[in-house]
């Protein structure tokens, strides 16, 4: 027995965590921390993962989400969605084991560690002790298979124990879990899991939720686009993106009998002529097998790579949502009265690795958030089509924003304006803060791009803002028009002892741009001024007035105001 003086005893007190067992100890690190937070992340894991199932298949996603209030922070939580379901034999993989799954590529994906579903049972099983519940339905050939099961997560070992199994006759395919959970709390506001669902429309505006809450009230977020979006491709890292243990790995990993092919077949922008530049700066025999690769014959691989010019990786496996999309989107959930979107073109950031930025301006309408009783802006924060709902404060989004000068764009009091703001980064690395996954690191080519991104929807804004302000002003020159007209003639009238002529048909033209409106007509403003001033003066001279044109001013005829002081 080895004992040190301080008393440890190694073979007794030297422990290996399995994956489940760490994260048990540290569900913090997976976003479980507050009540709110904790049912949010969930909703969260499984909505995003339904989504990437539904689409790789080419389905639309349709999720029927039901959370039912069993006690004071006890719910259970029904959530099923329309995907290709699960094979028998991969459910409890799924559910039961952190680290496992398809999401382990270079590849635009929502999620990207394999942590989801796995971490919600095993929250589920933390803070209730009750088993998973879950009916999957799959397709085996052209045969519909459909399998009941009810099972817990052997921490220890990082799978999964099976309790029940039935066989299931579904009609479709798709996969319904059901879960416990206590040390939770549902909520409307900000970071609930209502406006969690409200934000995924808006990214997702091909997708249908239908959620039941614990009042029993039902909530149909209906799509606003009938397209699946087309599915990412796997894209090969960039050499300026790579660092010596990744070249290590790649060696380790690759079928290729050289390093030159392997080079050029594991990274993007690898040419031949490339390789052949790398052999001559740094003296390494190409022809090697990349098995018998040394760190040091890495490292000098990589310097070189920072040395040298490569073409900007490649953007065909980037899937943005679209302007057309988060328009439609914004439309569906905030119905603005002005909206406007863009999509930049791809960038790097880190010298290698590609991203796209995409963002929406909504003013007016349902748009901004309610607080106490009045409309406050908001910020919608999005990582490859998911909301990012807490830890805002350090996020790359919100910094962007902040540093903008709203003022400039005709927003004195950028808080209390009715306004949403969004924004979503598109890349096969994204690069958040944690394993939370609800922050993105303040890269400054991020931050630039999303500046540059929202401060020209901010001057679309403004130019609506300007026509909106030009629109009433001319809304106040019209009703003076129709207020003080009548009032003119009335007065001239019984200046000349003369009778009160009709002037409805003055009014109607005097209206002329408010009817023209009403029309879908448009109306020029100088034609409209001109004519209106013609009408006035006409009236005016058949009743014994001249009209200075000059000055705009209505003067008396001499004579005539010779016989009225007589």
């Amino acid at each position: 027995m080895v004992q040190t003086d301080a008393g440890l005893d190694w073979q007794k007190d030297f422990q290996h965590l399995t994956p489940s067992e760490f994260f048990r100890k540290n569900k913090q690190m997976l976003g479980f921390t507050g009540k709110i937070r904790s049912l949010t992340i969930v909703f969260h894991e499984l909505i995003t993962n339904s989504f990437d199932a539904a689409e790789e298949s080419g389905i639309l996603p349709d999720i029927d989400i039901e959370l039912k209030r069993v006690d004071k922070e006890h719910y259970i939580l029904r959530h099923k969605d329309n995907g290709p379901g699960i094979p028998e034999d991969y459910v409890m993989q799924v559910y039961c084991s952190m680290f496992a799954g398809s999401k382990f590529r270079n590849i635009q994906s929502r999620g990207q560690q394999g942590l989801g579903c796995s971490g919600c049972v095993l929250l589920s099983q933390m803070t209730t002790g009750k088993p998973a519940r879950v009916i999957s339905c799959y397709k085996d050939g052209d045969e519909i298979k459909g399998v009941k099961m009810k099972f817990q997560m052997d921490v220890k070992n990082n799978t999964g124990i099976l309790m029940e199994r039935e066989d299931y006759a579904g009609e479709s395919t798709g996969v319904c879990i059901e879960l416990q959970f206590k040390e939770v709390s549902y909520s409307m506001a900000e970071q609930g899991a209502f406006e969690y669902i409200r934000r995924t429309m808006i990214g997702n505006p091909h997708a249908k939720i239908t959620f039941r809450d614990p009042t029993g009230h039902k909530y149909i977020f209906k799509r606003a686009a009938d397209v699946v979006p087309t599915l990412p491709k796997e894209v090969l890292p960039h050499p300026k993106g790579v660092s010596a243990d990744d070249l290590m790995t790649m060696a380790q990993n690759t079928d290729k009998r050289r390093y030159k092919s392997m080079l050029t077949a594991s990274m993007s922008r690898m040419s031949n002529k490339r390789v052949d530049e790398i052999a001559e700066m740094t003296g390494i025999d190409m022809n090697k097998r990349p098995k018998d690769m040394t760190f040091p014959e890495a490292e000098a691989i990589v310097q070189c790579f920072k040395k040298m010019k490569f073409m900007a990786p490649p953007t065909d496996g980037l899937i943005p949502i679209g302007s057309e999309q988060i328009e439609k989107g914004m439309k569906q959930i905030l119905k603005p009265e002005f909206v406007t979107t863009i999509t930049r073109k791809p960038v790097t950031y880190a010298g290698g690795v590609s991203f796209i930025i995409e963002a929406g301006l909504a003013y007016g309408g349902d748009s901004g958030r309610i607080v106490n009783e009045q409309r406050k802006s908001e910020i919608m924060r999005f990582a490859n089509r998911v909301p990012l709902t807490f830890d805002a404060g350090s996020c790359a989004i919100t910094e962007a924003l902040k540093s903008i000068d709203w003022k400039r764009y005709g927003l004195k009091d950028l808080d209390n304006t009715p306004l949403t703001l969004f924004v979503n980064i598109i890349s096969t690395q994204v690069p958040y803060l944690s394993t939370g996954k609800q922050s993105v690191s303040p890269e400054p080519e991020i931050v630039q791009e999303i500046r540059q991104a929202t401060m020209k929807l901010a001057r679309q804004l403004q130019k609506h803002l300007r026509a909106k302000r030009a629109a009433k002003e001319k809304e106040k020159r019209s009703k003076v028009f129709e207020e003080y007209v009548p009032v003119i003639i009335e007065e001239a009238a019984k200046l000349g002892e003369t009778g009160v002529p009709e002037y409805q048909e003055v009014l109607a033209k005097v209206t002329k741009r408010a009817l023209a409106e009403l029309l879908g007509e448009k109306v020029e403003e100088e034609e409209e001024e001109e004519e209106l001033d013609a009408i006035i003066m006409e009236e005016l001279d058949e009743h014994g007035y001249a009209v200075d044109e000059e000055h705009s001013n209505l003067n008396f005829d001499e004579d005539e105001d010779e016989e009225d002081i007589e």
